[in-house]
């Protein structure tokens, strides 16, 4: 086992190295498009030196209502509401899906009906309830993330050796404790797989909603950006979405093995 644990970094390393190269070659790629052999209209793709000063005039100067920071806050916080939501009631509906066979009798055609209806089918009846709010965008978050809690849950506990409980309750363990103490552990990394899918797919779709129906963010950034026939703004945008996500999927990572030291690295397996 520590053997294996000592090859982590070294898998990590080139891992990281070919990441890198694979950014720098797209970076250059796009420096020839544009600005070098200039093979690209700028009004369909700006050069990277025209995002960089378009990002530094965002962060600057407030842009619809906010500054790039303003409106990446904005997203955060709806975000976080939805997926919280979606985590602290997604993962125990999963585990007792998976615990109780009647609930999950009972439960199981009402969620496989409903998990199958787009977030954004859920947006014109949203905003008829709550309006362009930011309940509205979270409440998209919330129905995006749900289904991966449960359903990892409800798959981790349900693939947890038989043998484990009955060990346990013929030692004396109540239901509950086993539940808490054998089952949980054991259920725990697939539980958090469904995390990371929850808040990938919570992102998106708050993205998708701010796009229809916000009023600050970085999808109404972006829609912003369109309306002012403003390429660079799109592209601060998008560069903003895509990495303020891989840095919350890192973070995760990073939780994940200091939470549950007993599963492989998360890395391996990306």
């Amino acid at each position: 086992m520590n053997s294996a644990a000592s090859h982590g970094p070294r898998r990590v390393a080139p891992a990281l190295l070919y990441g890198t190269l694979t950014l720098a070659a797209l970076l250059c790629a796009w420096m020839l498009a544009t600005s070098a052999l200039g093979l690209v209209d700028a009004r369909v793709l700006p050069s990277p030196a025209g995002v960089l000063a378009r990002a530094a005039t965002l962060i600057a100067t407030p842009f619809s209502g906010a500054t790039l920071a303003g409106h990446a806050l904005a997203s955060l916080h709806r975000w976080i509401i939805g997926v919280a939501c979606a985590i602290a009631i997604g993962i125990p509906v999963g585990v007792l899906l998976a615990w109780l066979p009647p609930v999950r009798a009972a439960v199981a055609p009402l969620f496989e009906l409903l998990r199958f209806i787009p977030p954004f089918a859920w947006v014109p009846i949203a905003v008829l309830w709550f309006g362009a709010s930011t309940t509205t965008q979270a409440l998209v978050v919330f129905i995006a993330a749900f289904p991966a809690c449960v359903i990892n849950a409800q798959l981790g506990v349900s693939q947890v050796d038989p043998i484990l409980p009955r060990a346990a309750k013929a030692l004396g363990a109540g239901s509950l404790a086993t539940l808490l103490r054998v089952v949980m552990p054991v259920a725990a990394p697939s539980a958090f797989t469904g995390v990371r899918i929850a808040v990938s797919n919570g992102w998106m779709a708050l993205v998708g909603a701010e796009l229809i129906v916000g009023k600050q963010g970085l999808g109404f950034l972006i829609s912003q950006g369109q309306n002012n026939d403003s390429v660079a703004t799109i592209f601060v945008g998008i560069i903003a979405i895509g990495v303020l996500g891989a840095l919350i999927d890192v973070v995760l990572q990073r939780a994940q093995a200091r939470m549950l030291p007993w599963t492989p690295p998360v890395a391996e397996g990306l």
